[in-house]
């Protein structure tokens, strides 16, 4: 696996990109936040707010796979592949 630094091309993108955001013209436009029409926004709210209860019920741990994982460990036949989790992790974070 090969970790690069930011080149200075883009850390100079970046960096207009925040000077440019600055400008007295963009300064009188209102942020696109408040453009929203006010119902919008409070079904997205209602939403949330209902789908609260259904997300404290799902368990943070899934027990089941956890104790698989226990007794593997304890009979010696748990198997760590790791050309599977580096590929894995690849997918992931890219």
């Amino acid at each position: 696996m090969e970790i690069n630094k930011i080149n200075s091309a883009l850390s100079t993108e970046i960096s207009t990109k925040k000077e440019s955001a600055t400008l007295p013209e963009l300064k009188d436009k209102k942020p696109v936040s408040q453009a929203l029409p006010q119902k919008a926004v409070s079904d997205d709210w209602h939403l949330l707010a209902r789908s609260q209860t259904q997300l404290q019920q799902i368990e943070d741990v899934d027990r089941t796979k956890m104790a698989e994982i226990r007794q593997s460990l304890r009979d010696g036949s748990f198997e760590l592949n790791l050309a599977a989790i580096s590929e894995s992790m690849l997918q992931q974070h890219g």
